[in-house]
């Protein structure tokens, strides 16, 4: 009999490139292109700062770079950096299945930098993490676990990708994933209350978790195997449901399809209720000034953590990004929703505070789950003018494709690259299969100037 760990490390050592379809190895080159905007969007971020300053500090054999410098360090430190980078702007994808699963590109660019690897091979290695992450949220009933974040899913996905990408057996890939899952719980509480910085990076800790493991693994060091069905594991000691054949089934209709574009900085939930403010705040004639009252009706899930994060109010960038409420201000404000907003000066704008305290919240029944929204903008002259988005732009309801991909990319680059590196950059990515390694790709992703 085999374990569980062992059967999904069996699909993950015969899995190929290959063997994957047309239209996944398209989606994941636009994820990646995507999933490097943000990174490059954020690079001159305080977390990513001070997290930059530690590892410089803490030292490491120079293996990979991390995005936007020219030094080096280890390849779990790369994952650490590159995962802040991509996550901090709240603006990389998240999937229908739930989570953000493009925090896999961090351990798989940063071991196929360090292996000298070739673009097929990051293809790869970020649809095999993408396939872990989200079918433990399939398995788990879309992610139930009490008390625990869904960054604990990305430990095991980030050991899955970065096994594989080493070119470990069966076995060691086995040991990767029983190894990361022995300390890959992550305590809800990091995006609970009063946000912190640590909301961003708590994804990017897990995937230098994984990314560890995977050279634990290398070495020989062992685990249980026993992590995921076993006494105390995970299903025991985390979710209490673990549905074993979803996990076990060899990869037929990918998962990474089920990602979903970001087209405005801030929590998933949010990004209806902007999409149907923008339209209000589009129409002829439209004020916010003669705004009396707004209602906002969110989907069950949504509901719940909305009113949480209403009453907590906004006082970080953190909050602010989670909050539909503040999010809808600001486009009925402004009639966009930018990167900027979410510094201090603009969410404690009086006019800002003062619109968002005339926002409420209410359940709106059959709306989809998580990702639907109304809104009520109520005037002060008794006029009632409404909008329904039931899937935003970006979902898989409602895609976007490679134009306003790259367009993303290039608002997010042109500033910290300069046009010709940002070119460079589309063109590799969109390419990347004919790529023979990515040191290219690396060095254009370092802006002119950065420190060595």
């Amino acid at each position: 009999m085999t374990t569980l760990v062992e059967d999904v490390a069996t699909w993950i050592t015969e899995l190929r490139y290959d063997m994957l379809p047309r239209d996944v190895v398209d989606r994941t080159k636009l994820i990646v292109l995507d999933t490097l905007g943000c990174a490059l969007g954020a690079l001159n971020a305080q977390p990513l700062q001070l997290a930059r300053q530690v590892v410089r500090q803490q030292g490491g054999n120079p293996q990979a770079t991390p995005i936007g410098v020219r030094w080096k360090t280890s390849s779990d430190q790369v994952a650490f950096l590159d995962g802040i980078a991509l996550r901090y702007l709240d603006l990389n994808d998240y999937s229908t299945v739930g989570g953000h699963p493009s925090i896999n590109v961090a351990p798989a660019l940063s071991v196929t930098d360090a292996q000298g690897l070739s673009g097929k091979e990051l293809i790869l290695g970020t649809i095999v993490g993408y396939e872990v992450q989200l079918r433990l949220r399939e398995a788990t009933e879309r992610g139930k676990q009490e008390g625990w974040d869904h960054a604990t899913g990305v430990h095991y996905s980030a050991a899955a990708a970065a096994a594989k990408l080493f070119g470990l057996p069966r076995a060691q890939i086995a040991q990767a994933l029983a190894i990361a899952g022995s300390h890959a719980c992550t305590l809800a509480a990091v995006r609970k209350g009063r946000l912190s910085m640590w909301k961003g990076a708590a994804e990017a800790m897990a995937a230098k978790s994984g990314t560890f493991a995977a050279l634990l693994a290398r070495a020989g060091m062992t685990g249980p195997l026993a992590i995921f069905e076993g006494s105390g594991g995970y299903r025991e000691a985390v979710t209490g449901v673990l549905d074993e054949d979803v996990m076990r089934k060899r990869p037929e209709e990918f998962l990474l399809l089920t990602s979903c574009v970001k087209l405005w900085p801030c929590v998933f939930v949010a990004q209806a209720p902007i999409a149907a403010a923008l339209k209000l705040r589009g129409r002829k004639n439209f004020s916010p000034d003669k705004i009396k009252h707004i209602v906002i009706y969110l989907s069950a899930f949504s509901y719940e953590q909305q009113k949480k994060f209403l009453a907590a109010g906004v006082s970080t960038r953190e909050s602010a990004d989670h909050s539909a409420p503040y999010c809808v201000a600001r486009a009925l404000l402004d009639g966009e929703v930018r990167l900027e907003h979410f510094d201090e000066k603009s969410f404690s704008e009086p006019r800002a505070v003062a619109l968002f305290n005339k926002v409420s919240l209410e359940h709106g029944g059959n709306l989809p789950d998580k990702v639907g929204a109304r809104i009520e903008v109520h005037l002060d002259d008794g006029d009632v003018l409404r909008e329904e988005v039931l899937y935003p732009p970006g979902h898989t309801n409602n895609p976007v494709g490679e134009g306003e991909v790259v367009e993303k990319f290039r608002a997010l680059s042109d500033k910290v690259l300069g046009p010709e590196k940002t070119n460079t950059v589309c063109d590799i990515v969109l390419h990347m299969e004919a790529a023979p390694n990515l040191a290219a790709l690396v060095d254009a992703l370092c802006p002119a100037g950065a420190g060595t």
